[in-house]
């Protein structure tokens, strides 16, 4: 680990000042992320700004009709809240299957929807991959047994988060500050894929910081989180799945998004898989045709065609449970 400065502002001007005066200086909000990759030396900042001192950061409340929750709110909180629960319940089933209760207590939501990638190409302090500035991704004639079967290439780097695919499907935004002041987007256009950036997995420019992330309500939507993994505890998503699915009384599909995680560089909205559910009974024949549609367009690498059947059978077992419940 090399040496930096530490600094803990008390409010989010002072962070964005420092950040913006510092052209290598990074943010830290739970830290778990972060100091793995100090210590291993694959990020190496003259000063490091710590959020959590800042008040307001860290509350879950109603308003407006949606539920807003700040960047620094523990994993643990969205497990345990009542207004999560209510209101986000995809978000609670998704913060339960994040890492192990400690890491939980530790992390925050910007922090989980932030990290980076957990390619062990990437994390090799003496591996000059592609996502590190070098020509190449090693994965590709590697062990590319994790990686991406959707939307891969140049890089073929899976997203990591739980948070970020739930976060997607309930159509949430997100609030960045810097110093130049504060944007608001939905949160699928906070992140980018490798074949438009390769060392970057989200557009926030240097001295932004995330301060407040919106989700909306509704209430008439059922949702399910599932995820594949290979141990039943602090493992990552083989492949995953956010299924939101709106019914008239008839028991007509009105609405459906499916968001996958654990395959795509990104969290992936597998839209056909949702238009094949639009307009038809939740039955066998529209979950299979939904299963079918969620990988259209996969390509597997020398390793990895298990995740297509996968990401598959997840989406189709969560529109079953759906449908069941």
């Amino acid at each position: 680990m090399n040496n930096f400065a530490y600094a803990t502002p008390r409010t989010v001007d002072e962070a964005v000042e420092l950040l913006a005066s510092h052209e290598d200086a990074m943010v830290m909000a739970g830290g778990v992320d972060l100091v793995h990759e100090l210590k291993r030396g694959i990020r190496k900042p003259s000063l490091v700004v710590h959020l959590d001192r800042i008040p307001g950061l860290a509350v879950i409340a109603s308003a407006s009709g949606s539920l807003a929750i700040g960047p620094l709110v523990r994993i643990r909180e969205l497990e345990t809240n009542p207004l999560v629960a209510e209101h986000a319940p995809l978000l609670a089933a998704a913060a339960r299957e994040v890492a192990t209760p400690q890491l939980r207590a530790m992390g925050t939501v910007a922090g989980n929807i932030l990290q980076r990638p957990q390619c062990w190409y990437y994390r090799d302090p003496d591996s000059y991959c592609l996502r590190k500035g070098g020509e190449h991704c090693h994965a590709v004639a590697g062990d590319n047994r994790y990686h991406a079967v959707l939307g891969g290439g140049p890089c073929h780097i899976v997203c990591p988060s739980d948070l970020a695919p739930a976060l997607v499907a309930l159509d949430a935004a997100v609030t960045v500050r810097s110093a130049d002041g504060a944007r608001t987007m939905p949160i699928g256009e906070l992140f980018v894929g490798p074949r438009v950036d390769p060392h970057n997995e989200h557009v926030l420019a240097h001295g932004e910081v995330i301060t407040g992330i919106a989700v909306p309500a509704r209430d008439d939507a059922v949702s399910v989180f599932l995820k594949a993994r290979e141990r039943t505890a602090w493992d990552f998503a083989l492949a995953s799945v956010s299924a939101v699915v709106s019914r008239d009384p008839a028991g007509t599909v009105t609405r459906a998004k499916v968001v996958l995680g654990g395959v795509a560089p990104n969290a992936w909205v597998a839209r056909r898989a949702a238009d094949a559910l639009v307009g038809r009974p939740l039955d066998e024949s529209a979950i299979r045709d939904a299963a079918e549609g969620a990988v259209a367009g996969a390509r597997a690498l020398r390793a990895n065609a298990y995740k297509i059947d996968l990401a598959r059978n997840v989406v189709a077992e969560a529109h079953r449970s759906i449908a069941t419940g």
